[in-house]
């Protein structure tokens, strides 16, 4: 029986369908029943820069918010270092321009896809 489910992870939402073998293994050999393929897995996604805003490209905690509003910032200076993991990613300007708004701050938790800067 092919059962359809919607799942949430990080804020991102998946279609799955699951199979219920325990209703195969009475009818004949177990081990012929075919193995599940493997799920799609996507790629994490990349630092989203929708315009003027620098988002998260993953969930994690904010341990240094580096950009101040009114400040000039250069393409590749570090706005914001978030610890995912164990790991710290710094989340950088995407291009020249003055920090208009900061939307994040030291030790809130961000997902994928957050809003974490506003650029000019």
């Amino acid at each position: 029986m092919k059962r359809c489910f919607q799942v949430t992870v990080n804020g991102e939402t998946y279609r799955v369908e699951v199979v219920e073998v325990i209703e195969e293994l009475g009818k004949g050999d177990p081990t012929s029943i075919p193995a599940p393929k493997p799920p799609l897995l996507r790629p994490a996604p990349k630092p989203r820069r929708e315009g003027k805003v620098v988002t998260a490209p993953l969930p994690g905690m904010v341990v240094e918010v580096r950009a101040e509003p009114g400040r000039w910032v250069r393409k590749g200076e570090t706005l914001v270092v978030i610890d995912a993991m164990k790991m710290e990613n710094e989340i950088t300007a995407p291009h020249e321009g003055v920090v208009e708004e900061v939307l994040v701050k030291d030790g809130e938790t961000v997902n994928a896809g957050q809003a974490l800067v506003k650029l000019s």
